[in-house]
């Protein structure tokens, strides 16, 4: 329990110090406790927030849904790491695949905050809110979308963060332009995994199901979601 506590404080406060998170992305040493720790307290973070978002069609979709949240943003870490690597190396102060890791592990529980932050109010809405009309259903919808775009938007400026005080430890330039082309990709995938694991509410519309199949994408149900 002791050890626990530790790496959490020691989480925190390399959270809010840029120079001490690059000093831990950057220690020479394979994943270890320490890393396990953060990937345990980012899953219950984005866990007990993604409740909120299926509850409203019961207690078994909302367990779905934050069963599903953590797998959404590990998932989406895994598959962005290969172009970050890469542009890590081409673009950024090119530091080694671990460390890339790391940072993005970083980046990615600087998110959970940001999102486990707005649970007491995503559960107020959720609780007042009837989605069961189709303009309650929209509301909810659209409240999500909007926290995680202000969340995903964090995470882009802790990387730049850290990348910043990484490449002053290395001595290295740091580009603008890889913090742009990497935002992009994160986002465009991070949407569509959204949309591959849903539902996440679930429209009174049709049956609760834990997964749909696959069609359409993001972009798409979010323009009909406004048009209509």
């Amino acid at each position: 329990m002791s050890e626990r506590n530790g790496n959490v404080s020691r989480w925190w406060v390399a959270l809010l110090s840029p120079d001490r998170a690059g000093q831990l992305i950057m220690r020479a040493t394979p994943l270890d406790r320490f890393d396990l720790a953060i990937v345990a307290l980012v899953c219950a973070m984005y866990c007990s927030y993604g409740v909120s978002m299926g509850i409203p069609r019961g207690m078994f979709s909302g367990l779905v849904s934050g069963l599903k949240l953590p797998f959404l943003y590990l998932l989406t870490l895994i598959v962005c790491f290969p172009p970050f690597y890469v542009l890590n190396n081409a673009l950024g102060p090119r530091v080694p695949p671990i460390a890339c890791l790391r940072l993005l592990l970083f980046a990615t529980s600087a998110n959970a905050v940001a999102i486990v932050s707005y649970a007491p109010v995503s559960y107020f809405f959720t609780f007042t809110t009837s989605s069961s009309a189709m303009s309650g259903y929209r509301f909810l919808v659209g409240m999500h979308v909007i926290v995680f775009a202000i969340a995903g938007i964090l995470s882009i400026f802790v990387i730049h963060v850290l990348f910043r005080a990484t490449a002053h430890q290395l001595q290295r330039p740091l580009r603008p332009m890889f913090l742009i082309v990497f935002g992009g990709v994160y986002a465009f995938v991070g949407t569509q995994m959204s949309w591959v694991l849903r539902p996440w509410i679930g429209s009174w519309a049709m049956d609760y199901a834990p997964f749909r199949a696959i069609e359409g994408s993001f972009i798409e149900s979010i323009f009909r979601l406004v048009r209509f």
